[in-house]
C-alpha cells in the first residue's frame, strides 16, 4: 500500500509539471508582452485567463486519449480501468485546484469548457455554485436549466470490498440539487425535480419528474420515487422501496 501511495505522488507531480508548465509559460509570455507596452498590473488578468484556457485545452487533449470509463466494478490496483480512473482523478484535481476552481466556476463559459474537458455532459445553462464538488465529472450529465447548489457533492464512485464501483449521475432539465445535498453513484434525478438542502441520495436511486425531496431527508439504496411524489423533511426512505407517482412520505418508511 505504501509503495502505491508514493508512486501516486510521483505520478501526480509529473502530471502537474506536464500540464502546469506549458500553461504557465504561455501565461508568462502574455504578461511580458502586455507589460512591455503598458503597466505590468494590466497583464495579470489576461495572463491568468491564458493559463486557465491553456490548462483546459491540455486536460481535454489528455482526457481524449484515455480509455472511456464504464459503470461497474473494477478491482483496486489490478483492473486497467482502475488506473484510468486514477489518472482522470488526477486531471480533475489539477484543473480544479483550490483558487483555480473558484475562478473557473465563476465564469459560465470557463466552467462549461472545464467540465466538458473532463468528460461531463453538461448544458451551457446548467447552473453550479463555485463550491460544488463533482468527484467524477466524466460520469455526470446535467441537462439544460438544472442547478447544483452550494457545497453539494456529486460522487459517481465508491469503494466496496476492494472494488472500485462506478455509476453515472443524471440530473434532468430544470432540476434543483440544493445546498449541501449529497448524491451518490447510479442516481437519476428527473426533470424539474427538487432536492432540498442537506438531503442525502444514496446509490442507485431514481427520482421521477417534478418529485420533491425535503430538507435533511435520506433516500436509501435502490429507492424508486415516482413522478410528482413528495418526501417530507427528515424522512427516511428504506432500501429499495418504490414510491408511487404523487405519493407523499412524511416519516420513516
Amino acid at each position: 500500500m505504501i509503495p502505491g501511495l508514493i508512486a501516486y505522488d510521483v505520478l501526480f507531480a509529473i502530471t502537474a509539471a506536464l500540464l502546469y508548465g506549458p500553461a504557465a509559460y504561455l501565461a508568462l509570455e502574455v504578461w511580458q508582452r502586455i507589460a512591455a507596452r503598458a503597466h505590468w498590473a494590466i497583464g495579470i488578468v489576461p495572463a491568468f485567463v491564458t493559463f486557465a484556457v491553456a490548462l483546459i485545452i491540455e486536460v481535454a487533449i489528455f482526457g481524449a486519449v484515455l480509455p472511456r470509463l464504464r459503470p461497474g466494478r473494477d478491482r483496486l490496483m489490478k483492473h486497467p480501468l482502475f488506473f484510468v480512473w486514477l489518472v482522470r482523478s488526477m486531471l480533475r484535481r489539477l484543473l480544479f485546484a483550490p483558487g483555480l476552481k473558484w475562478f473557473l466556476f465563476a465564469s459560465n463559459t470557463l466552467r462549461f469548457f472545464s467540465l466538458r474537458a473532463l468528460g461531463a455532459k453538461v448544458a451551457f445553462d446548467a447552473n453550479m455554485s463555485a463550491d460544488v464538488d463533482i468527484l467524477d465529472p466524466w460520469l455526470l450529465t446535467a441537462e439544460a436549466g438544472s442547478t447544483i447548489g452550494a457545497r453539494a457533492m456529486i460522487a459517481s464512485h465508491y469503494v466496496e470490498r476492494g472494488d472500485l464501483v462506478l455509476g453515472p449521475v443524471f440530473i434532468g432539465a430544470g432540476a434543483l440539487v440544493a445546498s449541501a445535498v449529497l448524491v451518490g453513484p447510479s442516481v437519476s434525478i428527473g426533470a424539474r425535480a427538487v432536492i432540498k438542502p442537506l438531503a442525502s441520495i444514496s446509490v442507485g436511486v431514481t427520482i421521477g419528474e417534478s418529485a420533491q425531496i425535503g430538507p435533511s431527508a435520506f433516500i436509501d439504496h435502490g429507492v424508486q420515487i415516482g413522478k410528482g411524489a413528495i418526501v417530507h423533511t427528515r424522512a427516511y426512505v428504506k432500501r429499495k422501496r418504490i414510491i408511487a407517482d404523487y405519493e407523499e412520505v412524511s416519516s420513516s418508511s
